[in-house]
């Protein structure tokens, strides 16, 4: 009865966290546009829609299905909002749990990794701060020289990420990522409209894993 009135008590706390930090987050737009009075057009909001929102909305769902079991109540509201899960939220947890030697889903383990996740969200926030007090005394230098790098910032993050799961999962890759770069360069060229097919990737990915996987040609 303790653990269901802890979890039911994570559950309200957790979601008034959410919704706070979902306002703190818009409010920064908003004061820069109100006091600037530089208000965002339709249209730049369905670009901006159609290439950001068409990517993580998926990718949040996909996500919160896929690691809410393993992170458990308190971690999954700290890092949905926090960010980061899959390459330091949820090491940080399993690690945990593994050094703790308790099992994901009991009731050590959802104290453990609510403890791992948000040490380690407060790390990151600090060394992220540390880093931008360090750096702001040189920021006209940095954008002297490499202010066209930041152009290539955003795809270098994520063909990183990529290249990981590419190596790991080879054989999953060769089917989606023929089919999407052949869509792109031959028929939808439109940048605006591609991240748009980003479910639809991850639809063919499931398929022909569940083909590749009923073959036997992936374990």
């Amino acid at each position: 009865m303790n653990q269901e009135k802890y979890i039911n008590t994570l559950h309200k706390h957790g979601k008034r966290f959410m919704i706070v930090s979902s306002l703190l987050m818009l409010a920064v737009p908003f004061v820069f546009s109100l006091i600037h009075n530089a208000w965002p057009t339709l249209e730049l909001i369905k670009v901006g829609f159609m290439t950001v929102g068409a990517i993580y909305i998926p990718i949040g769902i996909i996500e919160t299905i896929n690691y809410a079991p393993m992170l458990g109540v308190g971690a999954t509201y700290i890092s949905h909002v926090t960010g980061n899960i899959s390459n330091m939220k949820l090491p940080a947890s399993l690690s945990a749990m593994k050094q703790a030697n308790v099992e994901p889903g009991s009731d050590e383990a959802e104290i453990i990794s609510t403890l791992a996740v948000a040490s380690s969200s407060i790390v990151t926030i600090l060394i992220i701060l540390v880093g931008v007090l360090l750096l702001l005394p040189y920021l006209s230098v940095i954008d002297q020289y490499l202010g066209t790098v930041t152009d290539y910032l955003v795809p270098a993050i994520f063909g990183a990420l990529g290249f990981v799961f590419i190596v790991r999962h080879w054989k999953l890759v060769i089917i989606p990522m023929s089919v999407m770069l052949a869509l792109f360069y031959f028929v939808i060229k439109d940048p605006t409209v591609q991240p748009v097919f980003v479910p639809v990737a991850s639809l063919l990915s499931l398929v022909t894993a569940r083909i590749m996987y009923k073959k036997g040609w992936i374990k």
